[in-house]
Parts: C-alpha cells; structure tokens; sequence
C-alpha cells in the first residue's frame, strides 16, 4: 500500500505541474538574460561554461549555449554549470541564453571568448607542394600543385602572387585555385605554401610563371577597391545618381560614398538602433524602383525591444526627418537577426527576419520571427499575403540574402547551424523547415527544399545579388564568392567559387546600376558591436560573360 504521505506529495506535484503548465500558456515574458558567464577548466577537447541564474516570473526550463551564433547544447533549468566540447585551436564566443516553458527566450549572456590550446605542441612545418603550375584564360589564371605532406595534418594553402598574398584554400585535399580579375597581357609568378593547423607554413613553392590574355574570358573580370571602412557596412544600395549608400552596423549611420572619387559622407543616423553584443545593428537597405520622385530610404535594424524596418526621407543628400516605423515586433537577440531588405518587382517590400535564437518561432506563423516578410511600401500588409499578417514564407533560420531574377522569382540565402547552410526558391506560403530541418538534414518530408546546400564550413553567407539570371553568394566563414546560373526551371547550375580567402569574409554583394557587383567585407570586429574596430574595404567587381 502506498503510504498516505506520498499520495498526498504526488498529488501536490500533479497539480503544481496543472498550474506551472496554465501559467505558461500565458506566459509571454522571457526570462532574464543570464549573469556573469565565465570559462574554466580549458582543455584542448573541453571547457566548462558557468554562469548565473536568470529570472523569470513562471520558471526556467532550460538554458541554451551557443558559439558564435551556432547552438552547441540546452540543459535543465536547474543547471548552472555545464562542460562543453570544443575544437583544438578554435577561437570561440561562448554565450548561454535562458528558456521557459512557454517557448519565450531570453537576450544572451555576455560573450565569453576562448582560445582552445592545441593537444600537442608542433613546430614542424609541412613539406613544400610540388609541381606547381599556372595556366591562362583571358585575365583568369588556374593554379594547380601536388598537395604537401604534414607530421601531424594539414590545413590549407596559401597562394602567392608576385610575392603578395593572392588568396587561400582549406583542407588539404584542395590543390588548386583560380585567381580572376587580373590584368590582360601581364607576367605573373606565383607560389604556394602549405599551413598546418597550428599555422606553421612551409617555405614557397618553385614558382609557376604564367601570363594573361588580351581580354576577360570568365565570369569575373576584375575587382577595384573603391573605399574602407573602420566599421562594419552591412546594407548597401545605389541611387539613381550612381551614388552608393551603405549602412555602419555599428556606429549606427549611414555613409554616401561616391564610387568614382572615394569621397565618403556621413548623411544621417539612426538614433533607435541598438547593438547586441553580436551581429545586430544598422543593417539592411533598400530604396524603391521610384526613389527618384519618392525618395524613401528603408531601413532595418535593432532597438531595444525588437528589430524593425523604417523608411526615413532622403533629400538634399542628407536625411531628413525622423524614421517612420513600418513594422516592429521582429524578435531580436545577440544573433539571428536576419537583417536583408529588397523590393520585388511587385512593388512590395520584402525583409529577411531571423528566428531570434529560438527555433520554434520559425514554425509560429503569428510570430515575426524566423521568416520572409512582405508588407507594402507604407508598412501595411498585402491583401494576398498568405496568413492575413506580413509572413510571406517560414521555417528559416537566420536568413539575410534577398534577391529576385529575370522572372520574378525571389531567391534567399540562409545560415544553417553547423551541418548545412542553404539557398532557396521562395514560394507563398512556404515552410523551410527549421528547426527540425537543417538543409536536407533532419525531418524535411513537410518543407520545402532548397535548391543548394553548402557545408557551413565553406558557406556562412550573408549577401546574395543576381545579375543577368547569373546568382552571386557573398560568404563569412567560406572567404569566398560563389556564382551559378538559374535555370527557367528554377534551378542552380555551374556554380563555381571565385576569391577563395583573396579579400577575407565577404558580408555584402548587391548589383550595380550597370549590370556589375559591389562587394564589401566583414573581417574584423563583425561579431561584438563595438563601432570603429574593424577594417573593412568596399570593392567594385567587373563581370564578364
């Protein structure tokens, strides 16, 4: 027989659990943000990640952790401490977000940066690659070598251009590199050193000499610097005058740059954008087809509370005026922000949200978060918008890359979490899948598919632009710009990569007024929200065929 005391203690449990789950039902206050984040215990496989309790007026259920944006594991509310894996040599921002049992989520911790040691000590560089060789196309050169060997495991290679560095690989079984952009009819040598993992490099190459054609034979022709930047641009647009206006995550104004002298003018900024001690911020830009007679600047970026699109006036080079909100009640957090504008040509304004840390908001269709939106010029929502609110398609991540082709189809590019990052065809009222889908990864039988995947480890891209139904992908952690040609059908064939590791993490690529790209970087600083800290170039690429 079951003692009456216990009766009476799982009886007080059951209904204590009726009440917690009643309360959570309405419950729509995050908890609090975690307190005093801290590492110990680093080894070269494991560190242990503490932290104090946050508050909530229902309970925490659970507390997530996170690198850099990619979620790593969730433990129980009661939790406090937990020892997490890492990568030899990786440098990382730990951070712990805070979970109820109604889904709401809490702004991150502080960052916690690490520097994982090595499990054993190397000082031996790797053998020199050999046969090295260099073979024209146009004002494109190819380089091919025989991979290198390594007491311990290779990294990459590195690619030496007359001396200067020209650009890089991961892995060591990628044993060539195409270079585009160069000048026609000029002697080039080049060279290559193999890196281990503890950046150990191997002396140079023999060079390969090779020298260019007359004209450009590839799709890339070449790259000019126009400007830098000591902050992070994120947004970029050109004006009808062949001015560029681009936006400074961090410091929170906007720039005119003029692409033909490299003069650079501060025209305004956005007294409500907040940081987030990560990648939120002044981001996306976008002006509509008739800025010309109607010269509204659209903005995003984050508050205090949310993410938000606005519209402010720009007249006489300047802003003017303060911003009208549009939309608001875009979930924010340290990453996940989404943050891409781009009008269709439907005349329609479409946004790029991201899911704000918590997954499960990219499946609630009454939530902004983790979705495309659509919503008319002034704010208000389309009458054929698929739910009756401004979601336009679901089920993404962190979306930031908008583009639309020839045949007004609208293109998205998406960060996955640490298996695949994805592009994909944008239909009315799709599911993409996250969370339970990650690429093609996971339960995908009720979501759409994407159209490519790419391994996060040569991807995280943030900007996409099409010219000439040609689709060009800027990428973070992959240094690279990819570029594919869709198909009528809808398809992505070709692709091919172009600046693999020449210029850094690429954050930003939009189409030109004539039928070319702008490109910017992201490479320093992209990740903490202090404005003035980084080092940044804008760049004009030519394209070819």
């Amino acid at each position: 027989m079951i003692p009456a005391a216990a009766v009476v203690l799982a009886i007080g449990a059951l209904v204590a659990a009726i009440a917690r789950a009643a309360l959570a039902d309405d419950d729509t206050s995050p908890p609090s943000a975690p307190t005093e984040a801290r590492a110990s215990d680093l080894t070269c496989r494991t560190v242990r990640l503490s932290w104090a309790a946050s508050s909530d007026d229902v309970g925490v259920a659970f507390y997530d952790i996170y690198h850099d944006g990619q979620h790593m594991t969730a433990v129980a509310g009661g939790t406090l401490s937990t020892v997490l894996d890492v990568v030899p040599g990786a440098r990382w921002g730990l951070y712990v977000n805070a979970r109820d049992d109604a889904g709401n989520v809490s702004q991150a911790s502080a960052t916690v940066p690490i520097e994982v040691p090595p499990c054993q000590t190397d000082t031996e560089p790797p053998t020199s690659p050999t046969a090295v060789s260099a073979t024209a196309a146009g004002t494109s050169v190819t380089i091919r070598w025989n991979a290198a060997s390594d007491n311990l495991g290779l990294a990459g290679y590195e690619i030496t251009r007359n001396g200067a560095p020209a650009g890089s690989v991961a892995g060591a079984d990628t044993t060539s590199f195409v270079d585009s952009g160069l000048a026609p009819n000029t002697r080039y040598e080049y060279r290559v050193l193999a890196k281990d993992n503890q950046d150990n490099r191997s002396t140079p190459s023999e060079p390969a000499v090779v020298t260019t054609g007359a004209g450009c034979a590839t799709p890339l022709c070449a790259v000019t610097q126009v400007a830098t930047d000591n902050d992070v641009p994120w947004g970029l647009v050109q004006l009808p005058d062949g001015s560029v206006l681009y936006s400074r995550r961090d410091a929170g104004d906007i720039v005119r740059l003029d692409p033909v002298t490299g003069a650079k003018t501060t025209v305004g900024e956005i007294r409500d954008a907040e940081s987030t001690d990560g990648e939120g911020g002044l981001m996306g830009l976008a002006v509509a087809p008739d800025f010309a007679a109607d010269p509204w600047l659209y903005v995003m970026h984050t508050a205090t509370s949310d993410n938000r699109v606005v519209r402010v006036r720009y007249t006489g080079g300047a802003l003017s005026g303060d911003p009208q909100v549009l939309l608001s009640g875009m979930p924010r957090n340290k990453f996940h922000n989404g943050g891409r504008l781009r009008f269709g040509p439907d005349g329609k304004l479409y946004i790029a949200s991201g899911d704000g840390q918590n997954g499960s908001w990219a499946q609630d269709l009454k939530n902004l978060a983790g979705k495309v939106l659509r919503i008319n010029p002034d704010g208000t929502i389309p009458s054929d918008n698929p739910f009756g609110n401004a979601v336009w398609s679901y089920g993404h991540r962190n979306p930031q890359g908008l583009a639309f082709d020839s045949r007004g189809r609208l293109w998205e590019q998406e960060f996955g979490n640490s298996v695949t990052d994805e592009t994909n065809l944008i239909t009315r009222g799709g599911n993409y899948g996250w969370p339970a889908c990650e690429g093609t990864t996971g339960n995908c039988a009720n979501s759409v598919a994407p159209k490519y995947t790419y391994r996060t480890t040569d991807a995280s891209c943030s900007g996409i632009a099409i010219v000439r139904d040609a689709l060009y992908v800027a990428c973070l952690r992959g240094t690279r710009l990819y570029r594919a040609t869709i198909t009528a059908q809808g398809t992505l064939t070709g692709m091919e990569s172009f600046l693999s590791g020449t210029y850094g993490r690429l954050r930003t690529v939009e189409p030109t007024n004539d039928g070319h790209l702008w490109l910017s970087t992201s490479t320093v600083g992209d990740k903490d929200s202090i404005p003035g800290n980084s080092n940044e170039k804008l760049f004009k690429v030519t394209l070819g065929r």
